[in-house]
Parts: C-alpha cells; sequence; structure tokens
C-alpha cells in the first residue's frame, strides 16, 4: 500500500467528519467554513493519488469534459457567462487519463482565477489540438501571481498559510500532466493576469465514453464543483 495515499487518506477523512456537523447546521458562514476544509480534503486526496500509485488512466475527451465543467461553474457562480467563456476546436479530444483528476484540475484553475481575478474576473478555457496533442488553455485577465510568489507556484504546500487552502490547486496540476504523459506551463505577468496550458497526447480509439453533463456533475451539494469553486460559488443549503 502506498503510505502518502494512506496518509492523505485517513487526514481526509479526518477532515470531513470534524466538518459533519458544521455543514448540517444552519448559516453562510458555517456552510462556506465546512466547504473549505472539504476542499482541502479533496485536493489532499488527488494530490497523493496522482503522486502515487492510484488514478488508472482511461479514455476520456478532454473537450467534452471540459465544456461540461465550464458550463457547471457557469450556473453555479455569480458572474455574467460573458466573463467565463469557453471555446473549443470542434472535433473531440481523446486522451488516456483519470476524468475525476482532470476535473479537479480545471476546477482548482477555474477556482484561482475566479477567487484572484479582481471583482469582476474574467476567464477564457480553451480546448485544441496542436499536432499529436490536446491541449487546454486557461486565460484570465486578473492582477497575475506576484513575483515572490511565483517560484513557488508549482511547490505543494508553498502557499498553505499564507492563502486559503493547503497550497495544492497548481501543484495538482503539474502532477496531473506528470502522471499522464503530458506538460503544464504557468506564466504571469503583474497586472497582465495569467495564462496556464496543459497539454496531454492524444490517443487512437474506436469509441469514445458518453461525455458528462452540467447537470450530472451538480447532482448533489457534495460534488467536486460545489467543493472546489466554493470560495466563489452560491452553496447549497
Amino acid at each position: 500500500m502506498d503510505l502518502r495515499w494512506e496518509c492523505a487518506r485517513r487526514t481526509a477523512a479526518l477532515l470531513r467528519a470534524e466538518c459533519a456537523e458544521v455543514l448540517a447546521a444552519e448559516g453562510a458562514a458555517q456552510r462556506a467554513a465546512a466547504y473549505r476544509i472539504l476542499r482541502a480534503a479533496q485536493n489532499l486526496e488527488m494530490w497523493a493519488q496522482l503522486t502515487g500509485t492510484g488514478l488508472p488512466p482511461r479514455v476520456m475527451d478532454l473537450s467534452a469534459s471540459a465544456r461540461a465543467l465550464v458550463e457547471a461553474a457557469r450556473e453555479v457562480c455569480p458572474m455574467p457567462p460573458s466573463l467565463l467563456r469557453f471555446s473549443a476546436c470542434g472535433q473531440p479530444l481523446p486522451v488516456a487519463a483519470a476524468e475525476p483528476a482532470f476535473g479537479a484540475v480545471l476546477l482548482n484553475l477555474l477556482c484561482n482565477s475566479l477567487l484572484y481575478g479582481g471583482a469582476r474576473p474574467a476567464v477564457s478555457v480553451r480546448c485544441l489540438r496542436q499536432g499529436s496533442r490536446a491541449v487546454l488553455l486557461l486565460r484570465d485577465w486578473g492582477p497575475g501571481i506576484p513575483p515572490h510568489r511565483q517560484r513557488l507556484a508549482l511547490t505543494p504546500f508553498a502557499g498553505a498559510g499564507s492563502l486559503p487552502g493547503l497550497g495544492l490547486g497548481l501543484p495538482l496540476a503539474a502532477a496531473f500532466a506528470a502522471r499522464y504523459g503530458g506538460a503544464f506551463t504557468l506564466e504571469s505577468r503583474p497586472g497582465k493576469g495569467v495564462a496556464a496550458a496543459l497539454s496531454l497526447p492524444l490517443c487512437p480509439v474506436a469509441k469514445l465514453p458518453r461525455p458528462p453533463h452540467a447537470a450530472a456533475l451538480l447532482a448533489d451539494r457534495y460534488s467536486p464543483v460545489y467543493v472546489q469553486l466554493s470560495p466563489r460559488c452560491v452553496l447549497p443549503d
């Protein structure tokens, strides 16, 4: 058994147990605090699996999955749809990866942009094909990552204590890319926003699985969309 994964699993279980009563209580502040704990637990588990022995790859359509996640985010985030844009190349982008991990990566990137993008954050998500690779590009036009934080942006837990969460959002993207033979890059200049690029090798496939629907991603109050976007979304009662 991977001891890192087992430690993360037990820690995440303890975090969830601690916030179970808080989620059942009334009050928006208590509910928001509980969701922050759930988000930390989910990211910790996902990081341990991506850097350990879990999450075997399965064929997925990167473009369809990204579209469903962005549509779900539009449903729960209090912002005009025009400020959260999605575009795709119009063809499937089959890759071999774990779809739940991809969801955690994209939702973390979205949450960062929505959380630190200013009063009216604008975010663009694009999916395209570049040669033999599927590429996801996320761009925002916020204040960017401060220079003193950029050096440690992809270091696990480096942001813990100074920012909300455990500092695993961007490291998750890097771990995901490394796990499935891809690449992750991050560019930021003060006042010019953030540009993130995730690329994965395309894989041959005879038939792609049915893509997820946005409504299914919001099936219950503990779905990853609510949990990961909790700092900026309307939480369910």
